[in-house]
C-alpha cells in the first residue's frame, strides 16, 4: 500500500511540474518568470434550445398551388409522403378520387386518381387574408375581387392568382362561407 502511495505522490509531482512555468533567462542572465498567457474567458454560452429555441416550423397556407406542401396535382403517393395528410377515409377501392383529413386542420382534401390532389377544404385559419370557412362574406368579397356568381350548389368561383389550372369555391349562406375549396379546374372528385 506504501508503494501505491509513493507512485500517486511522485505521478502527482511530476504533473505538476509539467504544468508549472519556469524561468526563462534574460539577456541580463537574471532570471524572470515566463508571462503567463492570458486565459480565454467565455463571456456568453449560447445554448439553442433553452436560450434561443429553434424557429417553430413555417404554418402552411392556402395559396393559389396549394397548403404547405401540399400542392394541386401531386400524386396520391407524394401528398402521403408530405405528413399533412391521413389515411383514406372512403374505402372504396374502385372510387375515382379518395379523400384524406389534412392533419391538425379538421378539413380534407380528395385525391383523383387519374388528376392527383384535386381539391383541398379550408378554414380562414389555415387562409393568410383570413377568408376560408367561417370568414364573413363581407370579408370574401374584400379580399376577392375577382369573384363570380355560380350555382347551383357553391355561390361564388374566384380565379387563382398565377395558376390558370386552379380556382377557388366559396359556399355562403347567411352572410358567412360556410364552405371553401381550393381545386383543379377540372377536378373529377365532387360537383
Amino acid at each position: 500500500m506504501n508503494r501505491s502511495i509513493l507512485l500517486v505522490v511522485a505521478t502527482a509531482t511530476l504533473g505538476l511540474a509539467a504544468c508549472t512555468s519556469t524561468a526563462a533567462p534574460t539577456p541580463t542572465g537574471t532570471s524572470e518568470p515566463a508571462p503567463t498567457p492570458a486565459a480565454a474567458v467565455v463571456t456568453e454560452v449560447v445554448t439553442q434550445t433553452v436560450t434561443n429555441p429553434p424557429p417553430a416550423p413555417e404554418k402552411p397556407v392556402i395559396g393559389s398551388s396549394g397548403y404547405g406542401k401540399l400542392k394541386l396535382g401531386m400524386t396520391l403517393q407524394q401528398a402521403l409522403a408530405t405528413g399533412m395528410i391521413g389515411p383514406d377515409r372512403t374505402n372504396v377501392p374502385e372510387a375515382t378520387c379518395t379523400s384524406h383529413e389534412i392533419l391538425g386542420t379538421g378539413k380534407h382534401v380528395w385525391v383523383s386518381k387519374a388528376k392527383g390532389l384535386a381539391t383541398i377544404n379550408f378554414t380562414s385559419a389555415m387562409a393568410s387574408d383570413g377568408v376560408g370557412e367561417g370568414a364573413t362574406e363581407a370579408t370574401l368579397k374584400a379580399e376577392y375581387t375577382n369573384l363570380e356568381p355560380i350555382g347551383p350548389n357553391y355561390s361564388y368561383r374566384a380565379k387563382a392568382d398565377n395558376n390558370p389550372a386552379a380556382e377557388f369555391i366559396f359556399g355562403v349562406r347567411d352572410g358567412k362561407v360556410w364552405t371553401a375549396f381550393l381545386d383543379l379546374r377540372d377536378q373529377d372528385c365532387h360537383n
